[in-house]
């Protein structure tokens, strides 16, 4: 609770670096670190950017070790995903993070466009042709673009819907539908624009992905009448 606060805080005082989403969660609680922990971690943070020593900690450190961290925190949260979660909500857990896989590789492929010369100044920009010429090759990239643009909402709904079905809650899944409809139509899931080297956020609405979402939410809804539940 205390890193989500402090996550809150931050953002509204305009930082961009979640304090939740980090590594060793299960680690710090076995060795007792409660709330001081992130107080320590705010304290010894804030006196490195205020002294002036983010420089040389950055000349020090280098950056295959922070990328080895990176590569762990990674490891250390898909793994817990799993261990901490119901082996039978499984499923839930593999469509929560498909999300942020889909969100990668836009990334890359957005990366590799502007290495490749696309999007920079005088160059052709990034448009909707590109679309096309992926769909060309049969890979459709508008996909991935959409579920980059606010892929942590999406990896909640999956995983809160998926959780319902498996335990037959279909009225909470529909639930979780609408609200993942009413995200949408806000444009902060799914709606992007182009600008010249990359795809961001348009807040207007996902209209494809509204009349999905609505959809799924009718499917549950009929569920409940429908389905019969298996003996076990």
């Amino acid at each position: 609770m205390v890193n989500g606060i402090g996550s809150v805080a931050a953002a509204l005082f305009g930082s961009c670096f979640p304090t939740t989403i980090y590594i060793g969660h299960p680690g710090w609680k076995a060795i007792g670190a409660r709330a001081g922990y992130s107080i320590l971690n705010g304290t010894v943070v804030t006196i490195v950017c205020l002294s002036g020593t983010l420089a040389y900690l950055a000349w020090l450190v280098p950056i295959d070790a922070g990328m080895a961290i990176v590569l762990w925190i990674g490891i250390v949260i898909t793994s817990q995903a799993f261990q901490a979660t119901p082996a039978k909500h499984a499923p839930a857990a593999v469509l929560g993070i498909l999300p942020g896989v889909a969100a990668w590789g836009a990334l890359v492929a957005k990366t590799s466009l502007r290495v490749a010369g696309l999007g920079q100044p005088g160059q052709t920009p990034f448009s909707a042709e590109l679309l096309q010429k992926y769909q060309a090759i049969d890979f459709w990239m508008s996909g991935a673009f959409s579920l980059e643009q606010g892929f942590i909402f999406c990896s909640m709904v999956l995983a809160a819907v998926t959780v319902c079905i498996i335990e037959r809650h279909f009225i909470k899944a529909a639930v979780w539908c609408l609200v993942a409809a009413a995200v949408s139509l806000s444009g902060l899931m799914h709606s992007y624009q182009w600008m010249l080297s990359d795809t961001t956020i348009l807040l207007k609405p996902a209209w494809p992905f509204v009349i999905a979402y609505l959809g799924m939410g009718a499917i549950c809804l009929l569920a409940k009448w429908v389905t019969v539940p298996e003996n076990s």
